[in-house]
């Protein structure tokens, strides 16, 4: 056996990747006025919507809009300094200040709840865009920033601008980087010992069952893994970021909030230490469900509609779902599955023993019984 660390030390030193704009699922609508840039957003929303997709739309060329009626309340007090948010029912957010940073900070934080956001604008904002000719243009403006596509109009203008942005979209959820946490914090209590340090058997190296998880995920995501929990790791893991608990919270809940805080833009893998019969096919699996609209896949292994949360796929957008579950008391990650953006497929039949979980010493010697058998 491989010699082990002695103490679980917090990983802090690796910082989480700056995902630029162009890799977010932000893209620009604009044109000069007379360009019908309202009117083709509008035309496209009902196909957008009817794919499950959310959609936000941003005004960043509108001067000194009307949000709310002089002399009301809110009114008075964005008059007097505040920064407004309107909540119940309709909803208006009404900021002071303005520039780039306020706009690519405001739209990050649109990303993170919203499949797609469309920014109507103009040749001034810092997007890629879709730019929109107008009646009397015959090509694009100079120092438009980045234009992916140019349309003119006509009839055709608005199905094929929604053809373009629906490839346009899929192609960016693509560009979405995948990491693994895999949970070794749990106390074993059942078990006797820590289950992630158990030897994988039947193999022609002896590993663990957190080497074996390790060595399987390599080849579909790289070195993108980090361990949630404390306890000891084989050396030849000993380079993987070790994720610090989540003080406010327990279980499997501190492990996928450790991951999405310190890598808040990418998809998450969540796995439990203790399925030693992990196989590519049910990652592959997983994975393959990736698309826009799709904001995790929580599987079932039965119809009777109990969920798998522990071997999952959840992407950045459920962030803010696990921080409202943190917030609410609970501890049963299994009810972001709940959530409508959230997919729960049956597991195939063939796929199905990966998420075999052992917890107890008469359950592991049963499992390698059989495998013997």
């Amino acid at each position: 056996m491989e010699t082990m660390n002695q103490k679980s030390t917090p990983y802090r030193d690796r910082q989480g990747p700056v995902l630029p704009a162009q890799t977010l699922p932000i893209l620009g609508i604009c044109g000069y006025s007379g360009a019908g840039r309202t009117s083709l957003i509008e035309a496209m929303l009902p196909e957008l919507t009817a794919r499950g997709l959310r959609v936000a739309v941003v005004r960043d060329d509108c001067r000194n809009p009307v949000l709310d009626v002089p002399g009301r309340d809110s009114d008075r007090l964005y008059r007097a300094g505040a920064d407004i948010a309107v909540l119940g029912g309709e909803q208006f957010l009404r900021l002071h200040g303005e520039g780039e940073a306020d706009l690519e900070f405001q739209l990050r934080g649109l990303a993170r709840g919203y499949d797609l956001v469309l920014v109507e604008g103009d040749g001034q904002t810092p997007l890629p865009k879709i730019w929109l000719l107008a009646e009397n243009e015959t090509e694009t403006p100079a120092e438009t920033g980045p234009v992916l596509a140019v349309f003119g109009r006509g009839e055709g203008r608005a199905p094929q601008a929604c053809d373009f942005l629906l490839h346009w979209l899929q192609e960016s959820w693509r560009q979405t980087p995948v990491w693994a946490c895999i949970l070794i914090g749990g106390r074993s209590s059942r078990m006797g010992r820590p289950k992630h340090l158990i030897e994988k058997q039947n193999v022609r190296e002896k590993n663990t069952w957190l080497e074996h998880t390790v060595g399987l995920l390599q080849p579909l995501i790289g070195d993108n893994i980090a361990l949630s929990g404390a306890g000891l790791v084989p050396e030849s893991l000993h380079h993987l970021p070790r994720l610090p608990d989540i003080p406010e919270a327990r279980g499997p809940l501190t492990g996928i909030l450790a991951a999405m805080r310190w890598q808040p833009w990418v998809s998450w893998l969540l796995i439990a230490c203790d399925m030693p019969d992990i196989g590519t096919g049910a990652v592959d699996w997983l994975l393959s469900h990736r698309r826009p609209g799709c904001w995790g896949t929580v599987p079932r292994l039965h119809e009777d509609g109990h969920v798998e949360p522990l071997l999952a796929h959840y992407d950045y957008r459920c962030g803010a779902l696990f921080e409202r579950l943190l917030v609410s008391g609970s501890l049963r990650i299994g009810q972001v599955a709940r959530q409508g953006k959230i997919e729960s497929p049956l597991i195939p039949l063939a796929l199905r023993p990966s998420w075999h979980n052992i917890n107890t010493p008469e359950e592991l010697a049963e499992s390698r019984q059989g495998s013997r058998g």
